[in-house]
């Protein structure tokens, strides 16, 4: 049985067209994950004053039960990270 050179250099060419497009696809779908997470998350404090709960921007050293000054008895009682939600 004589061997077919036509029929697998179009194999060939097949499988490597197939797998440029496949690297091309994974690349551009790198891009648009890095694109995506490109915005900067902010970092709340919440402080407790009495009965009244207020944030702030996080500063360096803020830890839950650090004592404050910006209000009579103000404790930090929550640190999170504001999520942003897209619809």
């Amino acid at each position: 049985m004589p061997l077919d050179y036509g029929l697998i250099a179009m194999f060939i060419t097949a499988v490597i067209v197939m797998s440029v497009m496949l690297y091309l696809f994974m690349r551009s779908s790198e891009r648009v994950e890095a694109t995506s997470g490109n915005k900067e998350a902010r970092i709340l404090s919440v402080i407790k004053c009495g009965d009244v709960e207020r944030s702030r921007e996080y500063r360096e050293g803020d830890y839950v039960g650090k004592a404050v000054d910006e209000c009579p008895n103000g404790v930090i009682v929550g640190i999170y990270k504001e999520v942003s939600r897209q619809g």
